[in-house]
């Protein structure tokens, strides 16, 4: 098991376009979390100590910092995941193991070495047109499923706002068979978020969504074309974290997750998170605070639409709302990336101010803490991708700053991401 942090956006070489089409959400997530992309073949591969370099050929697309996958050497120790640490226009450098004198350079091979953009490591476990069952398959996980259903709705308009509808689950026996707990879910509608119902501008498409061509809040309204939109995902083998645009806006990103969280209490076997855009609403109404963000508000501390959890953390009974808690825990309209109660840079120590972000269950439990993602205390210290080191606390982890939309078009907030890693011990 691998876990490296990745990450990846739309503006990569060779990154899956996401646009318009039904299916092209789990396209991008095939590519990024299954069998990554960006595939190009190494005509050389020679270390100078612990530090190799690969020969690719103009236009190789790599950059630094990022995590990429070699293969087909006949020497082990240049096989596997390795984080770029040098580019030039026609290499790629990268740190190995080195021991003995070993492995030999240059690299041999009986067939061809490769490279390209390593992804998370998950496993598709069912499959159907346009939907995906994913799992992480480290035995350290909760290994619960992601059911991704990125299919047409049976009676929806095919020019209508395109969307997948998700669901996590304990079990699955097929594409469209849970087994045990799942989420979102309600006894008294058990298909909501699967199965559609109505028709035409009465008609519901689901609970727990994430949406990726939308013009309004209105799904009727249309899906603002077929333009490539703006993605970044961050992730290891247990979870990832994805914030993309549902319109042509290039800052209208809306956070959604699914990943293990690290919970305070031992053993707990239903630890598994869910962000997503919660509506339960018919095609032809809305509110406007469903575009582009979470129907409320996706950056505000305490605010539990559209996150959820499995079970709470007794470890019975149905799923629980958790929201994501920042230090100041009974302040619900803070929003990381964008206060100015802390000036930046930070005087005394001309810094950023970074922390982890805290898990509450809506009967008041701290549940735990989010993997990777940092809350920001200072109003919109950098643009989106930027890459920060040396922040107070964290010197040898070095940050990417994404940010996303919040409470209505046009807010702009943000998280800082951990690109260094690992994530979990």
């Amino acid at each position: 098991m691998s876990n490296k942090v990745k990450w990846m956006h739309n503006a990569f070489a060779g990154a899956p376009v996401l646009t318009n089409n039904w299916g092209s959400l789990t396209a991008l997530l095939d590519a990024c979390i299954v069998t990554g992309f960006n595939l190009k073949t190494v005509t050389a591969l020679a270390r100078t100590g612990e530090v190799a370099t690969a020969t690719i050929g103009t236009g190789h697309g790599f950059v630094v910092d990022q995590v990429v996958l070699v293969e087909g050497c006949d020497q082990p120790s240049y096989n596997g995941e390795f984080t770029v640490t040098a580019i030039t226009s026609t290499t790629v450098s990268f740190r190995v193991d080195v021991d003995g004198g070993e492995p030999a350079s240059p690299a041999t091979t009986q067939t061809s070495i490769t490279m390209k953009i390593a992804p998370l490591g998950f496993e598709t476990v069912f499959t159907g047109t346009n939907k995906r069952a994913y799992r992480s398959p480290n035995p350290l996980s909760n290994r619960h499923y992601l059911r991704v259903d990125d299919s047409l709705p049976e009676g929806y308009t095919t020019t209508w706002a395109k969307f997948a509808r998700v669901t996590i689950a304990e079990g699955m026996a097929d594409i469209d068979t849970f087994v045990g707990a799942q989420a979102p879910f309600t006894p008294g509608a058990p298909t909501r978020n699967e199965v559609p119902s109505g028709s035409g501008t009465a008609m519901y498409t689901g609970w727990f969504k994430w949406y990726y061509a939308r013009s309004t809040a209105y799904e009727n309204n249309g899906d603002s074309g077929a333009a490539a939109r703006s993605w970044v995902l961050i992730g290891d083998d247990r979870g990832f974290f994805l914030a993309n645009s549902s319109g042509l806006g290039g800052d209208k990103r809306v956070l959604h997750a699914f990943t293990d969280f690290d919970s305070y209490r031992p053993g707990d076997n239903f630890a598994s998170y869910l962000i997503a855009t919660e509506n339960y609403s018919p095609t032809g109404s809305g509110n406007y605070f469903s575009y582009p963000s979470q129907y409320a508000y996706s950056a505000y501390s305490l605010d539990t639409t559209g996150k959820i959890c499995l079970r709470d953390y007794t470890g019975i009974g149905g799923n629980v709302r958790i929201g994501m808690l920042s230090l100041n825990d009974q302040n619900g309209q803070n929003v990381s990336g964008r206060s100015a109660a802390i000036p930046f840079p930070n005087g005394p120590d001309y810094g950023l101010i970074i922390h982890p972000i805290y898990l509450r269950e809506s009967g008041g439990h701290l549940r735990g803490t989010l993997p990777g993602i940092f809350w920001v205390h200072q109003n919109q210290p950098y643009g989106h991708l930027t890459k920060i080191d040396n922040v107070i606390g964290y010197e040898d982890r070095k940050f990417l700053y994404v940010t996303v939309d919040y409470g209505s078009e046009g807010n702009t907030s943000g998280f800082m991401f951990d690109i260094t890693g690992p994530w979990r011990h």
